[in-house]
């Protein structure tokens, strides 16, 4: 378990240096573009090309949140009995 933890731990920190290593080449941030972007062009990337992941998106959220909701539910009983008035046998 360890050793997974350190593979773990390196592999994160290899994919760091990456990203660091990309974002800060001359390249990315060499070219501006002329044009600046409007509402009405992210509204329509949104609507048409991105529609179905952001769909995806969406159930998956929605499920997280059903899940979490149903793993935070307390049921022993005396924590029922507590919250709906009940006595003890």
């Amino acid at each position: 378990m360890k050793f997974l933890s350190l593979v773990t731990r390196i592999g994160l920190l290899g994919l760091g240096m990456i990203l660091v290593a990309v974002l800060s080449a001359d390249e990315v941030w060499d070219d501006p573009k002329d044009s600046e972007p409007t509402t009405n062009a992210l509204a329509d990337i949104m609507l048409n090309e991105w529609a179905l992941p952001l769909l995806v998106l969406g159930i998956l959220m929605s499920v997280a949140m059903i899940g979490a909701a149903y793993l935070v539910r307390d049921e022993r009983r005396e924590n029922l009995l507590w919250e709906f008035g009940g006595e003890e046998e």
